[in-house]
């Protein structure tokens, strides 16, 4: 039974559709792979380019670069799986294959049983990518399907305004570009999606691999430790246990073949560019949320500070009104959950170094 054919068949199908199934090497395959990957690298230029030619500020390079980024982990994700495909198609050959090494009813209920998670799993991840793609879908499109059955005087907001800084008349411009970004975030996220899957499909197939080697080596000890065994039965055990030894090496092999695929430097070091960009931010608007503090406080001190009770009696009312109210730093507050300031950075720091070490130790 071919997997790829009934428990992957959604996966399979996806694959082809987005030109990452490895076994497709065909001309048109290709065309289509350097298509979307031309695709992809046209639209980071484009949102360069728009930045370029719009009024640089702190604004637009954040609202630029917030877009840009993800377009260039959809392109690193697509060209590294490309990259990969020499490892992958050994991987889907062993999983392909793996039925051949069942010996008993019991090895069948262990891969099944796994493989039906796995299938379970991948599906939920789809789903979640597919809801997601929904409702970006109709995010992008009502606008201009209202503009369409109720037009007003004035086009509605499109949504190409919330990620470039590009604008244009004629209305029709901005509906391409709608089109143009709905399509690119589907393939991108289609292409991530089915990427990151392989991972989980791989984790099931060791772990089948692992639980046969398990079972049959609890099995061959239960045998041996229970029965008084002639030296060629014995011998022969001993031969099933080498096999077993095949496997569990064969099964080592598999994983460090994995770790490699997971290995690729370019996108290691654009993801540790994209952490390092959204620190910047994080601490951009916390350091705005600190100077809002520190006026705060220096508008207090300068009062207290002054010589504000030699003045009239009203002028000190009035005053002492204003440093009651400034008693209380004045801040900006995110849903009642969070204060930007250099504390609130600093703290969400020690928070998420103390969660990776957490998950890092627990490995």
């Amino acid at each position: 039974m071919n997997v790829f054919d009934n428990q992957y068949r959604i996966y399979r199908i996806i694959l082809k559709i987005i030109g990452l199934w490895p076994y497709d090497n065909s001309i048109y395959v290709w065309i289509q792979r350097l298509c979307l990957l031309s695709y992809f690298f046209a639209n980071i230029i484009f949102q360069i380019v728009s930045l370029l030619r719009s009024e640089i500020t702190l604004q637009n390079s954040i609202l630029i670069l917030s877009i840009t980024c993800p377009l260039v982990l959809f392109l690193l994700r697509y060209i590294g799986s490309i990259a990969c495909f020499p490892t992958i198609k050994i991987v889907f050959k062993h999983i392909r294959t793996e039925e051949n090494i069942v010996q008993d009813s019991i090895e069948s209920q262990i891969r099944m049983k796994l493989i039906d998670d796995s299938h379970h799993i991948i599906n939920i991840f789809f789903w979640m990518t597919y809801t997601t793609i929904v409702i970006f879908i109709i995010y992008v499109s009502y606008p201009i399907i209202l503009d369409f059955m109720i037009p007003l005087n004035e086009s509605r907001t499109h949504f190409i305004y919330y990620i470039t800084t590009f604008s244009h008349n004629q209305s029709i411009y901005l509906d391409i570009l709608d089109f143009n970004f709905m399509f690119t975030g589907i393939f991108g996220l289609l292409s991530v999606a089915c990427s990151e899957s392989i991972t989980g499909i791989y984790s099931y197939y060791i772990c089948i691999l692992l639980k046969i080697v398990s079972y049959r080596i609890q099995k061959i000890i239960m045998y041996l430790a229970m029965f008084k065994l002639s030296p060629k039965q014995i011998d022969s055990k001993l031969i099933e246990l080498y096999r077993v030894v095949d496997i569990h090496n064969q099964t080592i092999e598999l994983l460090v073949n994995a770790t490699l695929i997971k290995k690729n430097q370019l996108e290691m070091l654009f993801c540790f560019t994209l952490v390092a960009i959204h620190l910047v931010i994080i601490f951009l608007n916390n350091y705005n949320g600190q100077i809002v503090m520190n006026s705060s406080q220096e508008l207090f001190d300068e009062l207290y500070n002054s010589m504000w009770y030699f003045m009239p009696l009203k002028a000190q009312k009035i005053l002492l009104l204003i440093m009651l109210q400034s008693t209380t730093k004045h801040a900006f507050n995110i849903l009642g959950l969070f204060t930007p300031c250099y504390a609130g950075f600093s703290t969400m720091l020690s928070s998420s170094f103390s969660y990776f070490t957490l998950m890092y130790s627990i490995q």
